[in-house]
Parts: structure tokens; C-alpha cells; sequence
């Protein structure tokens, strides 16, 4: 067993600020993941995890873009020191504030669960991609390479109803994993 010890929330997000990074992984343990974010700025895709996710804002505010199971697309507002639960198979867009730092926790994927990912036309609402993965090993980034593959092919950007191009977000930083938590 490894030792139990707290982690110290300001210095790493301190730290992870100086290393110019936008994510680190807290934990990564046998039941559970947590890991601090800024969040992806211009997030544009919905996330569709086989599980429960539990945001906790730290600072700034992030706009979590959801869609209900009848279709309906709201927003729900998540300001520092609040916590939501956003229940698995929920599609789900954070989008945050310049400020923003959180911290997520979701369980561990199961053999054969795949995490979904989707992106929508802004200008007639269709479903531009979708791309099924299996995610193991979030030290791996698995999120980021979903949107390098996504951003970098301009024919899966492209809505085949209105021919109208997602942009490309400006690049993101890379996850970092906390020394002995991995």
C-alpha cells in the first residue's frame, strides 16, 4: 500500500502554472482517476463518459454544455467552491473562463467501455463526428489525442449538410501526471 498523504492543491496548480501546463493528474489508482484542469479553451466536442464525473470548480467559472436525454441542449453554471455531478452517458461541453482551474473525478473505464466524443455544426445544428475510444492510461493524454486526430483532418471538421468547417482551437497544454501518484 502506498503511504497516505494530502495533496497540497495551491502548490500544485502553482506548479503546474510554471510548468506552463493546463492538466495534471492528482490520482490514477485501481477504483478512481482525479485530475486538475483549466479546462480546454474554445472546447467545442461533447464528452460522453461511461460514467459519473464529479466537477469541483476552484476558481473562475466553467459553462457545462449538456445535452438531456430528449435532445435538449442547456447550460449548467458551475462557479468557484460548487460541485456538480454530471451523471455517465450525458453528453457534456465544459467551457470555461480564463481563470478557470477544477478538479474531476470519475472512476476507472472498465474492460470494453469506450468514452465518446461528438462535435455539432454551429450554423445548422448537424452532427459533424463522432469518434468512439477506449480510454486506459489518462497519464497518456487520451482527450488531447482525440482532438489532435480531430483538428488536424479538415474533412472530418467539415459538416456534410452546410459544408460549414469547425475552426481549430489554439493548442492546448499537456497533461502531467503528480510525482508518486500515478
Amino acid at each position: 500500500m502506498k503511504e497516505l498523504s494530502p495533496i497540497d492543491l495551491k502548490e500544485i496548480i502553482k506548479a503546474t502554472k510554471a510548468e506552463g501546463k493546463g492538466r495534471r493528474i492528482l490520482w490514477q489508482d485501481s477504483e478512481s482517476i482525479a485530475f486538475l484542469s483549466r479546462g480546454r479553451k474554445q472546447r467545442l466536442d461533447f464528452h460522453i463518459d461511461p460514467s459519473d464525473e464529479v466537477t469541483l470548480q476552484l476558481s473562475g467559472e466553467q459553462r457545462l454544455h449538456y445535452i438531456t436525454p430528449e435532445g435538449e441542449q442547456r447550460v449548467a453554471v458551475i462557479d468557484a467552491g460548487q460541485i456538480l455531478l454530471c451523471p455517465g452517458g450525458i453528453p457534456h461541453s465544459p467551457r470555461v473562463s480564463e481563470d478557470s482551474w477544477f478538479i474531476v473525478f470519475e472512476r476507472k473505464r472498465r474492460d470494453g467501455e469506450q468514452d465518446r466524443f461528438l462535435w455539432f455544426c454551429d450554423h445548422c445544428g448537424e452532427k459533424v463526428h463522432e469518434i468512439a475510444v477506449t480510454v486506459g492510461d489518462y497519464s497518456q493524454d487520451p482527450v488531447s489525442q482525440v482532438h489532435m486526430q480531430f483538428y488536424a483532418d479538415e474533412s472530418l471538421r467539415t459538416c456534410k449538410r452546410c459544408g460549414t468547417v469547425i475552426p481549430t482551437p489554439n493548442s492546448q497544454p499537456q497533461m502531467q501526471t503528480v510525482p508518486g501518484r500515478e
